[in-house]
């Protein structure tokens, strides 16, 4: 996942310090309600946010094969295998236009 490469340069211990009071009061607030700490409220959000950009990640990937795939299925038979190089070769007896 991307986060978990991004963490890594990041010391043990390091703090921020969030300069925003409706973000801390929001913290505060959650993890009062929850009966926990404002870093383990606020590595629940990351996570989750993590979580979800990397399910978003993976959707955009998952797409764009789809549509490789559905482009794949149109191409002559005699394109099968080919790379675009050798494609074009064969069109242009003289490689392609400049």
């Amino acid at each position: 996942m991307w986060y978990k490469v991004r963490l890594r340069r990041y010391s043990v211990g390091e703090q921020f310090n969030i300069k925003d009071a409706e973000a801390v009061r929001l913290a505060r607030g959650l993890a009062e309600a929850r009966g926990t700490t404002v870093t383990a409220v606020i590595r629940a959000a990351l996570e989750r946010e993590a979580r979800e950009q990397d399910a978003m990640v993976q959707e955009k990937v998952r797409r764009i094969k789809a549509a490789a795939a559905e482009v794949r299925k149109h191409l002559p038979e005699d394109w099968k295998g080919k790379t675009s190089k050798e494609i074009m070769d064969e069109i242009y007896e003289d490689g392609l236009p400049k």
